[in-house]
Order: C-alpha cells, then sequence, then structure tokens
C-alpha cells in the first residue's frame, strides 16, 4: 500500500473578515424595492389632481396674506378686473410644478444610469442613450422611431406611451387629447432633465395626434443663443407655430430627416 499522505483535511477554511463593514454594505447595495409596473400609471392621474389642489391652495392663501396688507394699506389697491386666479392660472401653475419635479426626475436618472459606462462622445449617443436606455429605465420600453436631419433636431416617436394608455373618457377623442397635454409634461421635462445634465442644452415639444401615440421634438441649443431653459408642450400645429414665435424654423423647414434604420426600432441613428 502507498504511504503518501492524504490530502483531505477535516479542518474548516478559515473565514477572511470583510474589509466592507456590512452596514456600509447594506447602504451600498439597498434591497430594492419593488412595485407593480401598472402602479404609476394608476396613481399619476391622482398625483395630477393633488398638485391642481395644492396649487390652487397655495394661491388662495396667497391672494388672501395680499388682501392683509392691502387692507392696512401696504400694498396698493387691486386693479379693476383681478381678483381670484382663474381655472386657466392654477392649471398653468400646477403645470409648472409638474414640469420642474421632471426635470429634476430626468437629470437624477440621467446621472445613475451613466456612473459606471465611458462618456457619451456626441450628441447622438446622448439621444440614442434616451431612446433606450432612459425610456427603457423608466417605461420599460424604448422609443419606437428616431429621426434626425443631422443639424440638431430629433424627432423621438412612440406609438404607445405607457402614461397616454390608459386615458380614457366620455368626451371623446379630442377631450382625450385635450387631457393628454397635462400627462405629457412630465415625460417631456424628463428628456430635457435627462439632456441637461449630460450637457446637451435642448427645447422640447410634446405632441400627439392620437392617443397613445406621442412625438417629441428635440432642438439643440447652440452656444450662445436664446432659449427658455424648459419644455414646452403643445399640440400638432401649435408647435409649430411655437417654434416660429420663438425665433426658430418650422419643422417643415428643416432639412429632411433620416429614414436609415438600424434595426433596433430606430431610424435615422446611423453615424
Amino acid at each position: 500500500m502507498s504511504t503518501r499522505p492524504s490530502t483531505s483535511s477535516s479542518a474548516q477554511p478559515t473565514q477572511i473578515a470583510p474589509t466592507v463593514p456590512p452596514p456600509i454594505h447594506i447602504l451600498a447595495n439597498p434591497i430594492p424595492a419593488l412595485i407593480d409596473s401598472q402602479l404609476p400609471s394608476y396613481l399619476l392621474p391622482y398625483v395630477i389632481d393633488a398638485i391642481r389642489q395644492s396649487t390652487a391652495h397655495v394661491m388662495e392663501r396667497k391672494k388672501a396674506q395680499e388682501d392683509e396688507l392691502r387692507a392696512e394699506g401696504l400694498l396698493p389697491p387691486l386693479e379693476k378686473g383681478k381678483g381670484r386666479a382663474s381655472p386657466e392660472e392654477i392649471e398653468d401653475e400646477a403645470l409648472k410644478k409638474v414640469e420642474r419635479i421632471g426635470l429634476m426626475v430626468g437629470g437624477f436618472i440621467a446621472v445613475k444610469l451613466t456612473l459606471a459606462r465611458p462618456p457619451l462622445a456626441n450628441h447622438l449617443d446622448i439621444i440614442k442613450f434616451i431612446c433606450k436606455d432612459l425610456f427603457l429605465y423608466i417605461y420599460s420600453k424604448q422609443i419606437d422611431n428616431l429621426r434626425t436631419n443631422h443639424r440638431g433636431v430629433y424627432v423621438l416617436q412612440s406609438n404607445a406611451l405607457p402614461p397616454l394608455i390608459p386615458l380614457s373618457s366620455y368626451g371623446g377623442a379630442s377631450a382625450d387629447l385635450e387631457s393628454a397635454k397635462a400627462h405629457l409634461v412630465f415625460p417631456q421635462a424628463l428628456i430635457q432633465g435627462a439632456l441637461t445634465r449630460l450637457g446637451m442644452p435642448t427645447t422640447v415639444i410634446a405632441e400627439s395626434s392620437g392617443l397613445p401615440q406621442c412625438t417629441f421634438q428635440i432642438r439643440t441649443i447652440k452656444p450662445g443663443a436664446s432659449g427658455t431653459g424648459t419644455p414646452s408642450m403643445s399640440t400638432p400645429g401649435q408647435g409649430q407655430a411655437q417654434a416660429q414665435g420663438q425665433g426658430q424654423s418650422r419643422p417643415v423647414d428643416t432639412p429632411p430627416l433620416s429614414q436609415a434604420r438600424t434595426g433596433l426600432g430606430i431610424a435615422g441613428a446611423g453615424p
């Protein structure tokens, strides 16, 4: 028989103490909180209504304070015809709040998704990132079509934008398109917030010719050019008139958008 010693050993291997304390490791890798993917769609209308009610309350409280100061002679008399805030003013102020939230959230998500990847080389790569990574992260689907004239104009089309899918009312298609305006402010602000954080200042116009289809028109702002810095929402036709009012050319006057396909459902995304 062989006298070679056995290599097996019953001794337990020595455990190496972790270099990172467990509490720090838990903070660095938190347990994800999972929710139903349809829950944001169900809650979005109520969130917008809550913002409207909050805005109306803030504006009424501000008016009451001004009335008190006016009664004490600390403010000039109110001009005739100016009284309580109109529903249009409340709606505009509420959508501005939704817009600010979207700009902030879009910037944070863009930073989160680009931490572990190389810098995006140019504007086209940034737009591709928006179409693929950002929309996939937020809506679990990519943009269906991307067109560009390679001169700073990009058109992103979604055939079924998730926030618009559940929209339906007894008022018909025209009423649905009107209510869609409030639901498009947040996604267009998400896009602009992400683009701004990635170093690509733009103006964004959201248009919908029929639910749940949606088109985002993105125009880059050249250095030194005047820009509002906030997204604008419009229906088809209004977006073109608004672009003219801002000193921009109409979309029909821009060079033709490329139709080259990439095989990923994106057109005009080639170099």
